[in-house]
């Protein structure tokens, strides 16, 4: 007697939870599953060519033209994602919203960061991530009461409207005007965003501004002009990519979370919230590379502790795995929000939307090979299959440590450079910004305030 096996043709699916998802749609499943995660990954390989080619042209055109563009981008994306008619036409709109998402979240927290003084720089570091906790929050709570991915997307893309008048309320950057010599423009800002917040700018601090022989302009490649500098670029990024690899290395073990998955998602978006709240509070009491360096072991720790429990612990105790989990994330969280802030005070004005960009892509290339370090449990024998991938990423954490520790300087409470040179100058405390065009910018933002409305 022989059987015969014959492929599905048609699929029957449980609907007591999603009434029709993308997956349902286009039928990714059996022999067709890896689509899905094709259709994810081709976003996060828009995020990495927009954060690494597109932030390029914000230090060279502007931020806010850049912004402006991917704004519309998204908004355009997120209705056509609404109607998508097959599989092929659903990877190419991804991919056109990684490059929206992109520029859009580069050249906004470049604009944010560079309006404000020092002692304000945490606030709008931090609370732009704010955006993230949100999203996920009204994600989980308009998937509860709309089951269809169609109308779900249709919400999503109405409540993502009111991007295409950011224009409207965001400024150029004052900095990057006088970086470029348009000093002109640069003060008629300063001027009405005291108008607006009722402070006062002497005409002495305001004539401190003085454009230069000509406009800066640098190249990327001047940041491995030298020994120290080559070796603090490729730290950041290597901790941008550190982070991103843990973050979602532990996000596949969430699985072991029980219950509601609205409710689920809705709480991990709590938990951020007050991670950033921490992070907000303590960032400039402890320094960047403090604070920095205590997630970091909090990261470490929890991955060994997931060790120990899959290995030595008895499964009657999986709870624990939650707890641990957990505090993990909470490590990464509060490194995200770190990492974002103290990148933007480590590259120079001239530099400072591509370098951020670039390590914000090498995050992204974190989230790309998370998922398949998983690959490696695969080819490890015996009982330590199911731990190589906690391992590998605990591996990543301590070389990322290391590098925190032997090669990136502290910033807090220190003038953001302006050009290659002053970046050079960050770990003797100077952080100096040239006198020829910058001075008197410092206290012109700290007179502003943090409600400055350029």
């Amino acid at each position: 007697m022989t059987s015969v096996e014959y492929k599905c043709d048609s699929w029957v699916y449980d609907t007591s939870t999603f009434m029709s998802t993308l997956v349902t749609e286009f039928n990714m499943v059996c022999d067709d599953d890896i689509l899905r995660n094709n259709a994810i990954m081709v976003t996060f390989l828009g995020l990495v060519f927009s954060c690494s080619i597109i932030s390029n042209f914000a230090d060279r055109f502007g931020r806010k033209p850049v912004m402006v563009i991917c704004n519309v981008l998204v908004v355009i994306s997120a209705y056509l994602l609404a109607w998508t008619p097959n599989y092929i036409f659903l990877v190419i709109v991804r991919f056109f919203v990684g490059i929206g998402l992109g520029g859009q979240l580069v050249s906004t927290f470049t604009i944010g960061v560079e309006i404000v003084g020092p002692s304000k720089r945490r606030f709008t570091g931090v609370l732009f991530n704010l955006g993230w906790c949100s999203g996920i929050m009204v994600v989980a709570m308009l998937g509860y009461c709309i089951r269809n991915w169609t109308y779900l997307q249709l919400a999503a893309a109405v409540l993502t409207s009111h991007q295409l008048f950011y224009f409207l309320m965001l400024p150029e950057s004052p900095r990057w005007l006088l970086i470029r010599g348009q000093v002109d423009k640069a003060r008629s800002l300063i001027k009405r965003a005291a108008a607006v917040n009722n402070t006062i700018i002497s005409e002495g601090v305001l004539s401190k501004l003085r454009v230069s022989e000509k406009p800066v302009s640098a190249k990327f490649w001047k940041l491995c002009s030298t020994r120290k500098l080559t070796f603090r670029t490729l730290a950041i990024f290597f901790v941008w990519f550190s982070v991103s690899v843990t973050y979602f290395g532990i996000m596949l073990n969430l699985e072991f979370l029980v219950g509601n998955i609205y409710l689920n998602l809705f709480i991990t978006a709590i938990i951020e919230v007050v991670c950033y709240a921490f992070v907000i509070l303590t960032v400039d009491k402890l320094g960047r590379k403090k604070l920095i360096c205590g997630c970091y072991f909090l990261q470490i720790l929890s991955l060994l502790a997931v060790i120990f429990i899959l290995l030595y612990v008895p499964p009657d105790l999986n709870w624990l795995m939650t707890v641990f989990t957990l505090i993990g994330q909470c490590g990464t969280i509060c490194s995200f929000a770190i990492v974002w802030l103290w990148t933007s005070e480590l590259f120079p004005t001239e530099l400072r939307n591509v370098g951020t960009g670039i390590g914000s892509a090498s995050a992204r290339v974190g989230a790309l090979v998370a998922p398949y370090l998983e690959l490696l449990s695969k080819l490890v024998p015996g009982r330590f299959k199911v731990v190589s991938p906690f391992l590998f990423f605990g591996i990543i954490c301590m070389v990322g440590l290391v590098l925190i520790i032997c090669v990136l300087p502290e910033t807090n409470k220190q003038k953001l450079p302006d050009t290659v040179d002053d970046a050079g100058r960050l770990e003797h405390g100077s952080g100096q910004t040239r006198d020829n065009i910058m001075n008197g910018k410092e206290e012109m933002v700290e007179m502003l305030g943090t409600n400055s409305k350029c």
